[in-house]
């Protein structure tokens, strides 16, 4: 039996839950009409639903109010079809000005965060599609705005929805208006198309046809499904996506809301999605009232009790926590990011380059010309000297003043770089002696 936890005692293992629903992988959605009561909508066989309705109100037709949604029941005779007619148009009213619930924005927030692999519906209202869901409509033809390929659609409805009319006899389809005007087409009214056929013939002298009526386009008990092979085509795909997972680390989940499982078809389509891959894929199921029993053992993880609008609540708040850690990580690291950078700029590294080091090289090339030329104007005055006739003495003792008058400080020398050996040829403006002197310089 799969283990039960409940939303009114909260504990660790139900907080541990939440946690792994709100960092799944991917979502796999099976609703029903529970998740749809708060919107207005009656669901089918609670106290107050919708069977029991019909069975107030029309005790003497059917013995049951699921009679009135039978195909073997409701086609049996005009009197019933006529009261099949009018239940649907009054739901179908209340569709119409209905607005999704909080469970429907909770699968479109699903949707938002990438998360959402699909989600089936059994509800016939259309609030998936208001609430932003694109949705497989069957009965669209390709050119139209609402057609959306199965491929790309989020949400499946297992059991059409109200919001087109078919032709019993040649299946045409159209809209079904919600306004009670003598121009817009009824349930229970007579296909144009087929009118249109027999107004044909019988101009032409022929035998008229046989008139349909439009029904809603949803599927009753005892009826063959009209698209059961696309359906079954879109679930074996769902099926072999949550089958590809190896990784245990995030899973994927299978949420089951506000259904009791009691239509076969529902029942081997939860079956399918929970044992594609069980090692992987995390099967919950969220209702008021507990439903799986033994027969669920090994199939459902997890059977939550309580209202399901409060369940998602509290994986939606899980969702803020996590939002709102990421937000602080991703500040975090830039502005160590930033930090980083400033500091850098703050000390750049010393890079010397040739133009930087070119002044100083020159200058000591300058220094030691000068001397160059200063040496040679002492042995030049030395020769004028003894060519003149001035005694030895005289001229030691002028050079000594020369000297004295001199300071003889040494050259500066460059930094230790790179050495790469260049010859200068630097000209002294004064005294226009060129002068070739090797000097390290660093590029």
């Amino acid at each position: 039996m799969p283990e039960t936890l409940s939303l009114h005692s909260p504990g660790a293992e139900l907080t541990d839950l939440i946690r792994r629903v709100s960092v799944a992988r991917r979502v796999v959605v099976v609703t029903g009409a529970g998740i749809s009561v708060n919107c207005g909508i009656p669901d089918f066989r609670s106290s107050t639903g919708l069977f029991q309705q019909i069975r107030a109100a029309h005790g003497d037709l059917v013995t049951s109010g699921r009679d009135l949604f039978d195909a073997s029941v409701v086609f049996r005779s005009a009197e019933t079809a006529d009261v099949f007619y009018h239940w649907m148009t009054h739901l179908r009213r209340q569709c119409a000005g209905a607005q999704p619930g909080a469970v429907h924005r909770f699968i479109r927030q699903l949707a938002d965060r990438g998360t959402l692999l699909r989600s089936y519906t059994q509800n016939i209202d259309g609030l998936e599609r208001k609430a932003g869901l694109s949705v497989w409509d069957p009965y669209s033809a390709k050119g139209d705005a609402e057609h959306v390929p199965w491929q790309t659609a989020q949400s499946v409805p297992l059991h059409g929805t109200m919001e087109h009319l078919s032709c019993q006899l040649c299946s045409s389809s159209y809209h079904f208006s919600e306004q009670p005007n003598k121009s817009a087409i009824r349930a229970g009214d007579e296909c144009p198309d087929c009118q249109t056929r027999s107004q044909v013939r019988e101009a032409c002298g022929r035998r008229s046809l046989a008139t349909g009526k439009l029904r809603p386009t949803v599927v009753l008990y005892e009826e063959p499904h009209p698209h059961c092979e696309d359906i079954a085509k879109i679930i074996s795909h769902d099926a072999r996506a949550l089958g590809t997972r190896r990784s245990k680390q995030p899973q994927d989940v299978v949420l089951v809301f506000g259904t009791t499982l009691k239509v076969p078809g529902c029942r081997q389509l939860v079956r399918k999605l929970a044992t594609a891959s069980p090692e992987t894929t995390l099967t919950v199921f969220v209702n008021n009232e507990p439903v799986c029993g033994k027969s669920w053992d090994g199939i459902v993880d997890y059977q939550v009790i309580g209202n399901v609008e409060d369940w998602c609540a509290r994986v939606e708040r899980k969702w803020g926590v996590q939002t709102k850690i990421t937000q602080w990580a991703k500040t975090r690291k830039s502005g160590a990011s930033v930090a980083s950078a400033s500091s850098s700029k703050a000390k750049p590294k010393a890079v010397v380059t040739e133009k930087e080091n070119r002044p100083v090289a020159v200058a000591a090339s300058n220094e030691a010309s000068s001397n160059h030329l200063a040496t040679k104007k002492r042995k030049s005055s030395n020769c004028s000297d003894s060519s003149t006739g001035v005694r030895g003495s005289e001229a030691t003792v002028k050079r000594k003043r020369q000297r004295s008058s001199t300071p003889s400080t040494p050259p500066p020398v460059a930094e230790p770089l790179l050495p790469i050996r260049r010859s200068l040829r630097i000209a002294t403006q004064q005294n226009h002696v060129y002068c070739h002197s090797p000097v390290s310089i660093c590029l």
